[in-house]
């Protein structure tokens, strides 16, 4: 009989506690054992799990038996010196840190072969949509070049709300907020720098190149008001984010951009409402290879995390090289400096406005 996989997890906030949620309640093949939170003591009272035990120093974390850790704290500090740490006491370690994954993912992932543990992230990219997975393994046997996605469900469930009702920007982040898509402070998610996050983690697994999320350009979504919805809706299309890259192997020139584009209503991205993500990702051989999933809430994050401890579950001695990330191509970035109200959704789109 296969042993139960003991699981600790660091941070109970929205995604922290979904995942514990469903270990308690859904998975009889995994063992939540700790929990991790700087406000331990309130948040124990409210879930019923007596076999848990709950702590605020990570130093009981690392010297238990667990086998799999889960961050879910976000930041890139503490987060980093905790997954190095639980690494090197032989811990594997999922996380849905997409910041430190685009920043640190690389070394972590060798630090992980180096001590013969894994370190998975699905749930960092695109939340229930397993697009990680699909590039990593699905798609591996091809020569992917380009990638366009919404990667922010948070800002896909904003524009959405806004095209359906025609209500202003601000009434709909109400809605995502009620809905715990979208937090306080949402400047991360509509001004592009969460996808832009996501987006260089996906250029390392695609082209396998070392991109600086910090230089991929961006153009904010905040400016965007009903009437650029009317507008766009006259003409057949609607208003999404978009995540795009496009790698040239000849020429090993890298074309990256985060902003607001026009799509035609039926397309892929198009009918994507609500906090759902999509993608569609381009290879030599395959084509194009389309996926959808919801990419916001506590609930959708914790399928992809559960699904990353499931792996490691079926083999824990399974030692996954760490990618070997080229810095040696010509990064060209999509000017989206340009005002909005001067420029909205330039012909730079096109191949989104085509699928």
């Amino acid at each position: 009989m296969t042993p139960l996989c003991r699981t600790a997890i660091l941070g109970f906030g929205t995604v922290g506690s979904a995942v514990a949620r469903r270990l308690i309640t859904d998975r009889q093949d995994f063992q939540l054992t700790r929990i991790l939170d700087r406000r331990a003591a309130i948040k124990r009272d409210g879930f019923a799990a007596a076999t848990v035990a709950w702590t605020t120093c990570i130093d009981d974390i690392l010297s238990s038996d667990v086998d799999v850790v889960v961050e879910a704290i976000g930041g890139v500090e503490p987060a980093a010196e905790w997954i190095r740490a639980a690494l090197n006491a032989g811990k594997s370690v999922v996380t849905a840190n997409k910041q430190l994954m685009a920043r640190h993912g690389d070394a972590l992932l060798r630090l992980a072969e180096r001590q013969g543990r894994q370190l998975r992230f699905e749930a960092a990219v695109g939340g229930a949509m397993p697009i990680v997975r699909a590039i990593g393994d699905g798609l591996a046997g091809d020569r992917l070049t380009r990638i366009v996605a919404i990667l922010n469900g948070t800002t896909n469930a904003v524009l959405s709300r806004m095209e359906a009702s025609g209500c202003s920007m601000a009434d709909a982040l109400d809605d995502a907020r009620s809905c715990g898509y979208a937090e306080a402070d949402p400047s991360a998610d509509l001004d592009g720098l969460d996808a832009a996050a996501k987006l260089a983690i996906v250029c390392g697994l695609a082209f396998g190149l070392r991109v600086d999320p910090s230089q991929i350009p961006t153009r904010t979504c905040a400016t965007i008001g009903a009437s650029d919805f009317a507008a766009a809706r006259a003409a057949g299309n609607t208003l999404r984010q978009l995540a795009q890259a496009h790698y040239d192997r000849a020429t090993s020139t890298l074309t990256i951009s985060v902003a607001p584009a026009l799509v035609p209503r039926d397309s892929v991205f198009g009918r994507a409402a609500g906090p759902q993500n999509a993608a569609v990702i381009t290879g030599e051989y395959s084509g194009d290879t389309s996926m959808t999933g919801t990419g916001a809430g506590g609930d959708a994050t914790a399928v992809a995390i559960l699904a990353d401890i499931t792996a490691i579950a079926r083999d824990r001695s399974a030692i996954v090289p760490a990618p070997a990330l080229n810095v040696d191509f010509r990064l060209q970035t999509q000017d989206c400096s340009v005002p909005f109200a001067i420029s909205p959704f330039r012909v730079e789109h096109r191949l989104a406005e085509a699928v």
